[in-house]
This record gives structure tokens, sequence and C-alpha cells, in this order.
């Protein structure tokens, strides 16, 4: 199965487990300027989900997986079973990992549950904000004068230099949901 059919199974996949009231799925959420994204990410829960198909080689996953834990709060790989042995040996323990069942291609199988993770960094974090977003949040604090016309980088690195990372881990969610929401 190809990563977008992956995708699209495992977004059913989460939206009809019993704990899916108000979960907000988003597909490729850019982080870091849109450097690295996120294959699927769970907005409410704030839980990233990086697909590697049979296809897929995992070449790139620990540079990924390394930007994720700045900015993610959970992280599952979903992986055939190709990538497995190779997969679990280089993820840290804190990332849940997920099996693409070879006899139904619709099914996933927990192999490892994801942990909270507990070293998401501020100004990557900001990195998931969309300049709209971005300014929305100055605008709700009172300190959006003179930063509109600045660049998303800027206003980025303004809202980590000068929020603490309890506050702008609630802002990026509630940017996320909404941005989920719209896309609904």
């Amino acid at each position: 199965m190809r990563e977008p059919e992956i995708k699209e199974a495992l977004s059913s996949y989460i939206l009809s487990s019993p704990s899916s009231v108000d979960r907000y799925i988003l597909e490729e959420v850019a982080l870091e300027g849109g450097d690295v994204r996120a294959d699927l990410v769970n907005a409410r829960d704030m839980h990233c989900y990086e697909i590697k198909s049979e296809a897929d080689s995992l070449k790139r996953l620990i540079a990924q997986g390394s930007r994720y834990g700045k900015a993610f709060e959970k992280i599952t790989l979903v992986t055939a079973d190709k990538h497995l042995e190779k997969a679990l040996s280089v993820l840290p323990s804190w990332w849940g990992v997920m099996l693409v069942t070879e006899s139904d291609k619709k099914k996933f199988k927990h192999v490892r549950r994801a942990k909270k993770n507990k070293a998401q960094v501020s100004n990557v974090l900001v990195t998931l904000l969309k300049k709209d977003e971005a300014v929305k949040i100055l605008d709700n604090l009172g300190m959006a004068k003179g930063w509109r016309s600045k660049s998303l980088y800027q206003i980025q690195e303004h809202i980590a230099e000068n929020l603490p990372l309890k506050d702008i881990k609630i802002y990026v969610r509630s940017a996320l949901i909404d941005r989920a929401k719209l896309s609904c």
C-alpha cells in the first residue's frame, strides 16, 4: 500500500477509535519553513504520524524525527513490516510504532504506544504556525503593533522569545485545531 492509501486509512482509523471525540486531523503539516512536513497530525493531541510505506526508505527518518521531537507532544511511526526491526533499533523509546498489517492493508497494529515527549522547543514549535495564525496570537496578547508587516520567521521568533513554552503549546494547538476545522 502506498503512502496516500495508508494516510487515508490511518485518518479513518484515528477518527473511528473509541476516544476519537474532537479529533482534528491535518495532512502534510509544515514545520521549520516547510523544510520538513509531518505526514499526518492529530491537532488535539499534537500527535505526529510519520508514514514509511514498503516503497519508502528510512534514510531521512532520523533527521525528520529529531525535528518532529522538538515540535510535537507525541510521535508515531506507521510502517510496513519491512522496516519494523530497523525502525525499532533507531527510534527513541518514547516514539510509538504502528504496523500496517499484511493481511488487511486498512488495519493497524500497535507495536509500541507513543509516550509524551519532554523535549519540545519553543523556537521549533512556533514554526508550525502560518503567518495569519502567528499574528492572531500577537493580536490576542496585545503585542501585534509593528509586527504585522514583518516576515513569518521574524514573527515566529518574536513569539518564541516572548512567551513561555507552556503558553506556546496552547496557542499552537489551538491554531492547528482551527486550521483542521477549516479544512473539514
